[in-house]
């Protein structure tokens, strides 16, 4: 049987279906705004081109008129007699350029409108599919680096489709008008010249190639770079106290150093493209000057006829040269947009699975049957859990750090599936659930307490969308944020970027009043209080208890005033559930269980010494 083989994708044909995929998704909307461009873009080349012509005709009117004669050749039309030609030549030049920065004016808006409108969407979408993204995904990666995308990579994208939609079209059109009136001029000379210039095309599509590699290296090392500073700015706190600002400082400026040296790769090879083109012109010019003097001397030529050719040379030598540095933009662009799709293009396996229907509204119990999970690095991370939070209790999870606590607590809301065994909620296999009935049934209180750059009641309302302002300060009473009627704006009052205005415990209690606002069934708790002090701690933990009364409350914690009040209590270690029951019936075993107690006890009691 005879093998069939496919030929390898060349980087044309991928440079080809880069622009199919951006030109079907995001410029055909757009497309009747870049006809419209285009056909001005086509009156900037033909005012462009009828320069060099113009020119042309005034000089030979001039030597004309200046060697005593006043009357054209036979057959000629009157306006184009050397005295009508002389007076109309320059108004026709005057005309001829306000046509041309009319349309470019025009063109040069429209284009920047479109560019703008289509890189807009495609940020947009990457935004949505962001947060469609596995949770182990986008923790993986640090936020800088799709930060970059948003930035860096979008730039790129948006000046090579403004260069395309203004230079290429442009350019190309003037190449053609200009060459029209080379070869209408004297073909003979147009000869010459194309035969030199297109000498260019070879060594600069080989310098867009390679530009190509390095920009693509260049993107890459400039997420590297934002995460690199984002880490270090998020930490600050912990460089400032340790000293470690030379250490930092050293480690930014190693990536630093590096993206120079790539910046500096792509400048050069840039930078070959403008001298190979200028030795390419040179020629040109040079080879129609001698040509052109050869023939003038026979009389095959005028005075005007070189000037219109020069003219038009220079002019195509200009385009060839604008089109020479597209390529090197439009390389930067499509190894922009490689990344881009390339996110665009995954497949989250944390998904509504074919035929997966909306979790009913019920008490919320909650049941693990053997559950087993593997981290992608083969580490078992739980292996048969089973246990069940019935509805109204609270279950507290406690071992030592990397015993699956969390890895427990991820699996819920399903940020995680379990590699075996089964989640129910109220008796229904939480896989099989839409994501978004599913996450409707459970609120989080974290460590973090997670605010965003909004007032207090934007954040609050997180919690439930477009839910009232009665309901807002019902939840804000219920989780003890008085605070609130302190501040000058009340509700209004901004928070600041990761809720920085606001001390940990208001930030805490804001937390809980999003997650009371939620009104869900289950209750997930990730070391609610651990970071604030005994005072806040109480606040925070009174309204808990408050809240969570009738409610199935699952709770990560470490600190004993948390985990005493849980009516079960199972100790992980290992990703396994090695001790279950309440506080007293463990501490009376012995194991694991009292050693962690133990342990924090004497840690608080130094403390308080």
């Amino acid at each position: 049987m005879k093998t069939i083989t496919k030929a390898p994708v060349t980087q044309s044909d991928a440079s080809t279906d880069l622009i199919k995929r951006f030109w079907s998704g995001w410029l055909v909307p757009h497309a009747a705004v870049l006809l419209l461009a285009t056909l001005l873009m086509a009156v900037v080349a033909a005012a462009s081109a009828s320069y060099p012509w113009l020119f042309g005709q005034v000089i030979d009117a001039l030597a004309t008129l200046s060697a005593g004669s006043s009357t054209g050749e036979k057959g000629e039309p009157a306006w184009m007699a050397p005295a009508a030609m002389a007076t109309i030549g320059p108004v026709a030049i005057i005309v001829a350029t306000m046509i041309k920065g009319i349309a470019l004016y025009a063109s040069t808006v429209l284009t920047n409108r479109v560019a703008l409108a289509a890189t807009t969407k495609l940020q947009q979408d990457l935004f949505a599919k962001l947060l469609t993204l596995d949770f182990a995904r986008l923790s993986s990666e640090p936020s800088g680096a799709f930060s970059a995308r948003f930035l860096n990579d979008i730039n790129a994208v948006r000046e090579a489709v403004l260069r395309a939609a203004n230079s290429l079209v442009r350019d190309i059109l003037t190449l053609v008008g200009v060459v029209g009136v080379m070869i209408i001029g004297d073909w003979q000379l147009a000869v010459v010249c194309l035969v030199i210039l297109p000498l260019a095309i070879g060594p600069v599509s080989m310098i867009g190639a390679r530009l190509r590699k390095t920009a693509a290296r260049a993107q890459h090392q400039a997420a590297d770079l934002a995460g690199v500073v984002e880490e270090s700015l998020g930490g600050i706190r912990l460089v400032k106290t340790y000293g470690l600002e030379k250490a930092e400082s050293s480690r930014v400026g190693a990536s630093l150093s590096t993206r120079m040296s790539l910046l500096l790769k792509m400048a050069e090879q840039k930078g070959r493209v403008d001298p190979i083109l200028e030795v390419l012109g040179g020629l040109a010019i040079a080879g129609v000057f001698a040509f052109a003097g050869f023939r003038i001397t026979q009389g095959a030529a005028s005075v005007g006829t070189l000037t219109a050719f020069i003219a038009s040379l220079l002019l195509a030598a200009q385009s060839i040269r604008s089109l020479g540095g597209l390529n090197s933009v439009l390389q930067e662009g499509l190894s922009a947009l490689e990344r881009f799709f390339s996110v665009l293009d995954e497949i989250p396996s944390i998904a509504d699975r074919e035929g997966a229907v909306t979790l009913a509204r019920g008490p919320g119990r909650i049941e693990f049957q053997d559950v087993g999970f593997i981290w992608p690095n083969g580490t078992i991370g739980l292996a048969h859990i089973r246990f069940t939070a019935e509805p109204g209790q609270t279950l507290a999870l406690v071992g030592p750090s990397g015993s699956g606590k969390s890895t427990i607590l991820n699996l819920i809301p399903r940020l995680f599936d379990p590699n075996s065994g089964r989640v129910l909620i109220d008796g229904q296999d939480i896989g099989q659930a839409t994501l978004a009935s599913l996450r409707q049934h459970i609120a989080l209180v974290s460590q973090d307490a997670t605010l965003f750059d909004a007032s207090i009641a934007d954040n609050v309302a997180m919690g439930l969308p477009n839910a009232t302002e009665a309901a807002i300060r019902d939840a804000l009473s219920a989780a003890a944020c008085d605070f609130v009627d302190r501040l000058s704006d009340g509700l209004a009052a901004p928070v600041g970027p990761r809720g920085s205005r606001l001390s940990g415990g208001e930030r805490q209690r804001l937390s809980l009043a999003r997650a009371i606002l939620r009104d869900s069934p289950i209750l997930l708790l990730d070391e609610p209080t651990s970071a604030l002090d005994s005072d806040s701690e109480a606040r925070v933990q009174e309204a808990l208890d408050r809240f969570a009364a009738n409610r199935t409350t699952i709770v990560v914690a470490h600190r004993l005033s948390t985990v005493r009040r849980a009516n079960l209590i199972l100790v992980l270690n290992h990703g396994r559930i090695v001790e279950t029951g309440t506080h007293d019936q463990l501490i009376a075993k012995g194991g694991l269980y009292a050693e962690l107690a133990a342990r924090q006890f004497q840690s608080t009691s130094q403390a308080e010494a």
